[in-house]
């Protein structure tokens, strides 16, 4: 017994220090976030704006007003989507869900684009609304058809392909019928950028990610416990139905919050669960904390290139976490089906 007792204590050092190591390279990435850019902030004027000596020169108003802002945004919508393609991926036990794959991401650009269509593009905070509303509709369908008719997981990943199709030919529909200025609005919205959040939106985003992502984390034990069979987990005292239907809601509103306020931005939450499960292995003690702060270092990352590639140019994240999700999750499917 105390060979084995060692033996758990050496794992759980093991997947700890992984964890640690990840983290700990978050904190330059954050720092050079803030100091890189068009306008380089030296080391000192930045410690000092971090500080809080400095409030009023020019750096302190890019710091604090613009870049602040924008890696906030980045490292806490990392964390938001990695953690809930995560925890969808441990309730539905299938790695190929995620909520874009779910149709989320498809009910928002359908809402939003029916709001520019309906409202002009002045309005944002209407564009915003629409599509968060457009997100919870693809949310409630799916959900609600897999409750009315006891579906298996599988066949839920099968209608959230189902409702993308659907908004998609929507969205289309709208473009169709759309004026100039309208069209022009509709396909910049879809381009996910982490410079729109503004500190009134992160006020409200900031608690709401750090609750539902500890939500998640806690819930680690009872996910390990699904991966033996709904049986086995009932067994151990698990609830279920209610587990699954808590995180699908959660994860899903969650995705829905990020994408109404950024604009689309795929690949985070399927990939990067996969990639932590590569490095600390099925453990979702483990696997959803360093989703999230995986995910948080891949979209700060991705955000600082996207502003590098073309400087002065900005490109939207979401372009580079395309090209770089599509290809990283292709050749884990190569590597899965060698082995």
């Amino acid at each position: 017994m105390r060979g084995h007792g060692e033996e758990y204590r050496r794992y759980l050092r093991r997947k700890g220090r992984t964890l640690g190591m990840v983290a700990a390279c978050l904190v330059p990435a954050v720092l050079l976030s803030l100091s890189w850019g068009a306008v380089e902030i030296p080391w000192s004027n930045l410690w000092g704006v971090i500080c809080g000596t400095d409030t009023t020169s020019r750096y302190a108003l890019i710091v604090l007003q613009s870049r602040l802002p924008q890696t906030l945004a980045a490292v806490l919508a990392g964390m938001g989507l990695a953690a809930s393609g995560g925890a969808m991926q441990a309730v539905l036990r299938n790695p190929l869900c995620s909520p874009f794959t779910l149709g989320i991401a498809s009910g928002a650009a359908f809402g939003a684009a029916l709001a520019v269509f309906c409202g002009g593009t002045g309005y944002f905070g209407v564009v915003t609304l629409g599509a968060f509303l457009g997100s919870l509709s693809a949310v409630g369908v799916v959900l609600g058809l897999s409750r009315l008719r006891k579906v298996q997981n599988e066949t839920v990943l099968l209608m959230g392909v189902a409702m993308s199709s659907f908004y998609g030919a929507g969205i289309l529909f709208l473009q169709y019928l759309a004026d100039e200025q309208q069209l022009a609005a509709m396909v910049f919205w879809t381009f996910g950028d982490t410079a729109r959040v503004t500190w009134p939106q992160l006020y409200g985003l900031i608690p709401l990610t750090v609750v539902l992502c500890g939500y998640f984390a806690f819930r680690g034990k009872d996910y390990n416990a699904l991966s033996l069979g709904s049986e086995a987990a009932r067994g151990l005292g698990v609830p279920v139905v209610r587990l699954r239907g808590e995180t699908m809601f959660l994860a899903s509103l969650l995705t829905a919050v990020w994408v109404a306020a950024m604009g689309i931005i795929g690949f985070v939450g399927l990939v990067i669960p996969h990639l932590s499960r590569k490095l600390v292995g099925s453990d979702d003690r483990f696997v959803l904390p360093l989703s999230m702060v995986s995910g948080a270092l891949l979209l700060l990352l991705s955000d600082m290139a996207a502003r590098w590639v073309f400087a002065p140019k900005v490109l939207p994240v979401s372009l580079l976490t395309a090209f770089l999700g599509g290809p990283i999750f292709l050749s884990m499917l190569l590597r899965k089906e060698d082995a």
